[in-house]
């Protein structure tokens, strides 16, 4: 090393560990924090910004099959400011564009460190992760059942928010590390399968007591997208016959613990008034599938959009669509970049989760709730979301890391 690169690094020396080890344990605390959103900036963004310094140094490699989403993701954003330009007098106009470029640079950060070493750092994301969701399941249920009456704050609409500020984006929060957790109890993978079986359960618990239909149909989609992957993918009968005896049995075991919960009153009714697939808020005129067809004529001759947090303002509410707001909020360029994102990352993560590699387990964990994440995106906003630009971030390092690999070995075969 030379004496430039000794002293670059000299403020990330730490006595006993190597750059490498702490930017592991800087990792896992970010992802980890996310159980915690209460406050703004959450710890998230502030462990983010450590992170990111210690990783600068030899810890993160710009693939150019990357490229793909940092184009689009830059193009959307540009889209997004420029559409702001009439509305920077607003505080909460430049909070959201700031908020959306920050959550693109963290989207960027975890693809360049899983393609440096897409192993070690995809398994540290998803201990992490699963950890804040077991945490933020635990908090939630506790809250929903007035635990040392904390229901006020933890609960305050009666559905298990926990730590977040909407049930809706918790719920939508813990599918992704449940969907970990399936994946390693039905392949086998998983260690300590009886703590991963409890930590699925109150997780699943959770999800059901935020009262989400969306996240409901999300996590009953990607249990079936997840499982019929691995089903044809499995290399013998005895693997399939081992996965389906697998999932009859957790599915009676789910139906079991949410019988249970189902014989509290508070429990049954809310359920039985959000079982239904349309809520009164849904339909009309004037209701969220109206407004987002009322909307289409009007954007289609807007080329910057309304403006972002303005369609609330034409319509009185959100549109809960995320392609609508994109172009709603981000204007035409903002729009089609983010569709076409969204479709260059269904097409990367495939590819990667066929692709014969060491992590090609990582590529179909992560890939398959990714998946069904920008299909919800049709019925919910998920634009600022964190938890997926981390998926969208892992699932295009997972494969720029296969690209690699694959050419690697392709290099080394004997003509």
């Amino acid at each position: 090393m030379s004496g430039h690169s000794a002293q670059a690094l000299a403020p990330f020396q730490f006595p006993g560990l190597s750059l490498r080890q702490v930017q592991m344990a800087a990792l896992w605390l970010f992802v980890a924090s996310g159980f915690f959103v209460l406050i703004e900036p959450a710890p998230y963004e502030l462990l983010f910004a450590v992170t990111l310094l210690l990783f600068l140094p030899h810890g993160l490699t710009a693939s150019a099959f990357c490229a793909p989403l940092v184009l689009f993701l830059i193009l959307f954003n540009v889209g997004g400011v420029a559409s702001a330009i009439p509305f920077t007098n607003d505080k909460k106009v430049v909070e959201f564009i700031a908020v959306s470029i920050y959550l693109a640079i963290t989207a960027m950060f975890f693809a360049f460190a899983v393609t440096r070493e897409p192993v070690r750092t995809v398994l540290v994301i998803k201990n992490a992760y699963i950890c804040a969701a077991v945490i933020a399941s635990v908090i939630a249920v506790a809250g929903y059942f007035d635990v040392a009456g904390l229901a006020s704050k933890l609960s305050p609409i009666s559905r298990a928010q926990g730590t977040f500020k909407d049930p809706n984006v918790l719920s939508a929060f813990l599918i992704p590390p449940a969907m970990f957790l399936l994946h390693g109890i039905l392949t086998g993978r998983q260690r300590y399968i009886p703590v991963a079986i409890v930590s699925f359960l109150i997780i699943a618990l959770a999800i059901f007591l935020a009262f989400s239909r969306g996240a409901w149909v999300n996590a009953a989609v990607s249990t079936i997208t997840l499982s019929a992957v691995l089903f044809v993918m499995a290399p013998s009968i005895k693997e399939r016959t081992r996965i389906s005896l697998l999932l009859i049995f957790g599915s009676l075991a789910l139906f079991a613990m949410l019988s249970i919960a189902l014989t509290f009153p508070n429990v049954r009714e809310l359920f039985a008034e959000r079982a239904n697939l349309f809520q009164s808020y849904d339909s009309g005129e004037t209701g969220r599938f109206g407004d987002q067809i009322n909307s289409l004529p009007m954007l289609l001759e807007l080329p910057n959009g309304f403006g972002p947090r303005q369609f609330r303002e034409v319509f009185e509410g959100d549109p809960h669509n995320v392609y609508i707001n994109a172009f709603a909020a981000y204007g035409w360029l903002g729009g089609i970049s983010y569709i076409l994102l969204v479709l260059m990352t269904m097409w990367a993560g495939w590819r990667s989760m066929f692709a014969a590699t060491p992590w090609q387990t990582y590529s179909i964990m992560f890939f398959c709730p990714t998946f069904v994440v920008m299909l919800q995106g049709v019925q919910i906003d998920t634009d600022h979301w964190r938890h997926f630009y981390l998926l969208l971030g892992v699932t295009w390092g997972l494969y720029a890391a296969s690209e690699l690999h694959i050419r690697r070995r392709t290099r080394t075969l004997p003509e």
